[in-house]
Order: structure tokens, then sequence, then C-alpha cells
């Protein structure tokens, strides 16, 4: 005599689902994967990034202190700076005294009688 197995409705709704699941579970692994693995080339592009602005930031910060070196203002073409350095022989120098009021003239000009 054979035996026949009948499969109960329990198996037919247990292994297709099981199948399922196990095909969810390694798609979304590659998934996660994948995504990390995107992530980590992002990250690596924003720090590309992140170099070049500095590097670029430290470029400007020189250019910034050679033109505002004293050398460039001293030396501009164009004069109309004012900011040059004096001549000794025209500096004066006044000792501070008491309370009184000083009178200081260039040589060549008449002093002023008050």
């Amino acid at each position: 005599m054979t035996y026949v197995h009948h499969r109960s409705t329990f198996s037919f709704i247990v292994i297709p689902l099981v199948v399922l699941l196990l095909l969810f579970g390694i798609f979304s692994i590659v998934w996660l994967r994948s995504s990390v693995r995107a992530m980590e080339y992002n990250i690596a592009q924003l720090e590309d990034q992140k170099m070049k602005v500095l590097k670029e930031r430290k470029m400007l910060m020189a250019e910034k202190a050679s033109l505002l070196s004293i050398q460039n203002v001293k030396n501009s073409e164009d004069g109309k700076l004012g900011l040059v350095f004096p001549d000794r022989v025209k500096v004066i120098y006044v000792k501070k005294g008491g309370s009184v009021p000083y009178r200081v003239s260039l040589e060549g000009r008449p002093l002023a009688e008050p």
C-alpha cells in the first residue's frame, strides 16, 4: 500500500513566506551595503572639497597679507595713498610739560605772535 502524504494548508503558507523573507533579507543586506558604500564615496568627495576650500583660503590669506604689506603701500605707483614713512629731519619731538599749550612750526614758516 502506498502512502499518500497530504500537505497541510499551513505548509502552503509558511514555506513561501520563509522563502520571501529570505529573499527580502538578502536584497536588503545588498541594498544597505551599497548605500553605505555610496555614503563613503560622498564623504570622500566632501573631504576633497573641504581640502580644496582650505587650500584656497590659505592662498587668499597669503594674497591679502601681501597686498597689505608695508612694501606695497610704500612702493605704490599711484602715490595718492599718503602712507609714506616720515623724513627724520622733518619730525619734531615735543616734550610733555605742564598744562601750557605748545606752538610748533616747521622751518621756513614765520612764527605767529599771539
